[in-house]
């Protein structure tokens, strides 16, 4: 029985670090996020316009980023805020005009980097590289070309 004693404290302390390991649920972060609220002594009404008001973010996020997406990056920000308004209507029917207000004046001070996601932005890089491009502003595509010690190094002798 003392041969296995080191090795069951091994697995012991194995376990107990990977269930430290264990990402927090999205369940968890919520019950996380309003003891947070309760803390700083906002009520439950307040509690769940900011849970509502960050959901409506990540719904423009997701919006935003997939018509960007579809229109191959060829949207400004007019188009961002126009969305941010429709989401921002359905906010404040939900939870009143402060949680609404509370929203645009987020996404006012948001950058357009921050509110879409990493294609929608590639997909509007490219746009503009192109457009950049069309007007002669932006340099012509580089012709890579390997160097010659480099190409034999993979041809089959």
């Amino acid at each position: 029985m003392l041969e296995y004693g080191p090795l069951l404290m091994l697995a012991v302390i194995v376990i107990v670090l990977a269930i430290g390991f264990i990402p927090d649920s999205p369940e968890d972060a919520l019950r996380k996020f309003q003891q947070e609220c309760k803390a700083n002594g906002m009520d439950f009404r307040e509690t769940e316009a900011a849970i509502a008001t960050r959901t409506a973010f990540a719904r423009l996020r997701r919006i935003a980023s997939d018509q960007c997406v579809s229109k191959s990056g060829n949207m400004g920000r007019e188009a961002i805020n126009e969305i941010a308004s429709q989401v921002a209507i359905g906010l404040a029917a939900a939870h009143g005009r402060e949680a609404a207000k509370s929203f645009i004046g987020w996404i006012e001070t948001c950058p357009d980097e921050e509110i879409l996601y990493d294609d929608a932005r590639a997909a509007r890089h490219r746009h503009t590289v192109g457009a950049l491009r069309a007007k002669g502003l932006y340099p012509p595509p580089k012709n890579m070309v390997m160097h010659e010690d480099f190409k034999n190094a993979f041809r089959i002798v």
